[in-house]
């Protein structure tokens, strides 16, 4: 689970980072939207949940993967120019990675002496959709751009409610096996039913 955290960490930082480089802002401009889009949706969590100090401060790491995700992306060479990209794919893996994170931490902080059922259900999911995106709005909002995850067309908030529900209602029987449901899950929505995804943009070409 600290592994696909840092994964998830480092995912968004590079994609939060390419879309402020693709608006030619300084290295200062680019880290600091990478960080925010990395470590956003974590923080409005915590902070929802009353989880203090916030992750970052106690484990550097996770700043860290930020920081230095966002500098490679500045530093590195554009490769991909087409909608389609591999930035767009890490942006998956950091969808499907943080949806998990975010039901595993709430449900730990909050709902560990209560029996599985709505009650917990709901907010678990609620706060693994925000976990997966609220950083990539709070990116959108500082750069002046309606937040894509809230745009006619996109199944991004699908995508994590999906992810972020079958993570919850697998976990109780085996965390592996969540995982690796809700990661296939979310993935399948981004990048085959998406019409903007792997599948619709290279396989059937």
């Amino acid at each position: 689970m600290y592994f696909l955290d840092i994964l998830g960490t480092l995912a968004f930082a590079i994609t939060g980072a390419f879309k402020a480089k693709k608006a030619k802002l300084t290295i200062f401009g680019v880290v600091f939207l990478g960080v925010i889009t990395a470590l956003g949706g974590g923080t409005v969590r915590d902070l929802i949940i009353n989880r203090t100090p916030l992750f970052y401060l106690i484990d550097s790491n996770y700043l860290f993967a930020a920081i230095s995700g966002s500098i490679f992306t500045f530093l590195a060479p554009t490769f991909f120019k087409k909608r389609f990209s591999i930035f767009r794919f890490i942006d998956s893996i950091g969808l499907a990675t943080f949806s998990i994170i975010g039901v595993s931490v709430t449900y730990n902080y909050i709902f560990t002496d209560t029996s599985p059922g709505i009650r917990s259900f709901l907010p678990c999911v609620l706060l693994g959709m925000v976990t997966a995106f609220a950083g990539g709005i709070i990116r959108d909002a500082v750069m002046g751009d309606v937040p894509f995850a809230l745009k006619s067309g996109s199944n991004y908030a699908l995508s994590s409610f999906l992810g972020a529900s079958a993570f919850y209602l697998l976990m109780f029987y085996n965390i592996n096996i969540a995982m690796a449901v809700s990661i296939i899950v979310a993935l399948f929505m981004r990048e085959v039913v998406s019409d903007y995804g792997i599948y619709k943009k290279i396989l059937r070409k």
